[in-house]
């Protein structure tokens, strides 16, 4: 067991989410907002345990492993009709429903992307958001005063962003937008769903806001501080402090049961009608609709660094950095290009 102080470039929530996946326990926090961890190496894909292997962090939702140092992971987002694939240069590429796809020129190295229905918002390096795509509800009219960021979830007709000082800013229209608590204080992540937002505090306390018709922002009584929240489409799965997924509201595609048989997860994507997680072997596990195959986890697949639940369709990064997209194809979300 190693001890090793583990830093991100724009939040501690990252070395957080990954310490708390896979420790035993948490220490306090220090001024200098570094968190001292013990490493458990064992809870690795073993393609990831090349060197130090402690020294892999995981960034904000949970989502993506990152070697420290090393900049950032090929990453990728799955919306409604395409699929957004960032390169580890800083590089974005989108595919499928061209609307959406329409990537600005000279938009500059991007940290994170988030893609939803018809929109899709990216964070620069620096915390700069910019959104694109379809704006009939101004989800991408990002507020002139918004300031740097620290994370971006979008939403069917909205976008949440997460700034520098972990205060919570939604744009655009629909429920999540004008239910935004007023007493929320800092929040460590925001995951949007179709039409409600759920967020994590700063204490790892879980509150949803927004249209809860299929129980969605309904949080079980009994939940506790949660290390990461991903909200799909009527639904909400979170990750329990001990890595044991929960996932409450509309269940009539099986979204919400969990395999008996999961253990501990270290990720979570939800998505329309589907549900998928990384254990902490690697493996991708995915439940719910599967009739268009976004459920079919390829054979050949192996260990995967980040997943990202669409609306029919699944994508995932492997250990090799390159991105693997299933399910549904119509439009041609799911034709990775070549990364370099």
């Amino acid at each position: 067991m190693a001890w090793l102080t583990v830093r991100h470039p724009l939040s501690t929530a990252a070395g957080f989410y990954w310490a708390l996946a896979q420790l035993r326990f948490l220490p306090s926090l220090s001024r200098d907002r570094s968190l001292r961890i013990k490493s458990r190496a064992s809870a690795l894909p073993e393609s990831s345990k090349s060197g130090n292997a402690a020294a892999w962090t995981q960034d904000l939702y949970g989502s993506i492993l990152r070697p420290m140092g090393s900049g950032t992971l090929p990453a990728v987002s799955a919306g409604d009709g395409h699929t957004c694939i960032l390169q580890s240069d800083g590089r974005m590429t989108c595919v499928g429903r061209q609307a959406q796809c329409n990537v600005p020129s000279n938009l500059g190295k991007v940290a994170d992307v988030s893609a939803a229905s018809s929109h899709t918002c990216v964070v620069l390096e620096g915390g700069r958001v910019i959104c694109f795509g379809q704006n009939r509800q101004g989800q991408c009219d990002v507020p002139e005063d918004l300031g740097p960021v620290l994370s971006v979830s979008t939403g069917r007709d909205f976008t949440c962003a997460v700034r520098a000082d972990l205060q919570l800013v939604c744009f655009g229209s629909g429920a999540p937008v004008t239910a935004v608590p007023q007493d929320l204080g800092p929040v460590q992540a925001v995951s949007a769903g179709s039409g409600h937002a759920c967020v994590v505090k700063a204490d790892g306390r879980l509150v949803c806001f927004g249209q809860s018709t299929e129980g969605q922002c309904y949080v079980p009584a009994d939940l506790g501080p949660v290390l990461a929240v991903s909200s799909g489409g009527f639904h909400t799965c979170a990750i329990k402090v001990d890595g044991r997924l929960v996932c409450f509201g509309g269940d009539d595609e099986g979204q919400c049961r969990v395999p008996t048989d999961l253990g501990s997860v270290l990720a979570v994507s939800a998505g329309t009608f589907h549900t998928c997680a990384i254990k902490t072997t690697g493996q991708l596990v995915c439940f719910g609709r599967n009739r268009e195959g976004q459920c079919d986890v390829p054979s050949d697949l192996g260990p995967v660094l980040s997943v990202s639940a669409g609306f029919f369709h699944t994508c995932a990064v492997r250990t090799d950095g390159l991105p693997v997209c299933f399910g549904d194809n119509s439009v041609g979300m799911c034709n990775m290009p070549l990364v370099s």
